[in-house]
């Protein structure tokens, strides 16, 4: 349905893309509670729209303006050019409405205090279990991609003739950037337990550093991992996420002041239905 927000038409497309895009249209319709989901997301497309519709109308309350030089450096920054032909006017208003809204939110929380280091070191102890890190392997590999059943025969062949180069002692790197398919990573890099399929870590991560695997299988094609370092599970250190966390959380505090405007402009706000019939609407003041 439309609204007026403090005399300000907003029509059903701006509603219906909200609920869109927080997923609306993939709620099956016969699924248990799929009318009380979809319900709920109508509510919350609502509230966002309208919260950011009182958003723009505070800002521009506040004489906060936008120049078209900041508009195209966010056109820029989005689509690659400052070009004004890229964009329809739609986007146009879209990216000047974000960056009005954007700069009206930082000035609201310029004030917001940022967490002391006593503060930060709290919430680190407190939830310690978030800065857990897992076991880690540094890998490099030689794959054989399988994407069909003919390509068996070829890929093991393969990866049989690269075992034979690895046993001659001919350096890792090299027969992996010989045998292994154009499309296949050589360095993995560092990776986590948890982040591979479980056969590939399996192997990986029974490997001593130093080593090497023997041939194995995995849904995707033939392997051989090196193992150059192994990293045991542990806590990120206080100071390595003081930064990140000081930043999460000042970020919390002022989004929670910005909820707080926007609930008390909802709360003062003259928001109207707007009547089905061209009658009715016109009859509106």
């Amino acid at each position: 349905m439309a609204l007026l927000v403090n005399h300000e038409l907003i029509d059903d497309e701006a509603f219906l893309e909200e609920f869109r895009r927080l997923g609306g249209l993939h709620i099956h319709p016969e699924a248990s509670g799929a009318r009380q989901e979809a319900l709920l997301l109508s509510r919350l497309a609502e509230e966002k729209v309208i919260g950011r519709v009182l958003l723009r109308q505070m800002a521009v309350a506040s004489g906060i303006t936008i120049t078209k030089a900041e508009i195209d450096e966010q056109r820029k920054h989005q689509w690659g050019t400052s070009s004004a032909s890229v964009c329809s006017t739609g986007v146009k208003q879209e990216i000047e409405e974000n960056l009005l809204i954007e700069k009206y939110c930082h000035w609201i929380t310029r004030h917001e205090l940022r967490p002391s280091r006593t503060e930060l070191h709290t919430h680190y102890m407190n939830h310690r279990e978030q800065f857990l890190v897992p076991e880690q392997a540094q890998v490099m590999q030689v794959i054989r991609n399988i994407r069909f059943e003919e390509d068996e025969a070829i890929a093991k062949a393969e990866i049989e003739q690269a075992e034979k180069e690895l046993q001659q002692g001919i350096p890792f790197a090299k027969v992996a950037e010989r045998y292994s398919d154009c499309g296949g990573k050589i360095m993995l890099g560092w990776i986590r337990r948890g982040e591979m399929i479980p056969e590939f870590e399996e192997i990986v991560f029974s490997t001593s550093p130093g080593q090497r695997s023997g041939i194995f299988r995995t849904l995707f094609g033939y392997h051989i991992v090196s193992v150059m370092h192994r990293k045991p599970a542990g806590y990120q250190a206080f100071e390595e996420v003081r930064p990140m966390l000081a930043q999460h959380i000042l970020q919390e505090r002022k989004n929670r002041r910005v909820g707080q405007i926007v609930s008390e402009a909802m709360r003062r706000a003259e928001i109207v239905p707007v009547p089905s019939t061209s009658e009715e609407r016109a009859s509106l003041p």
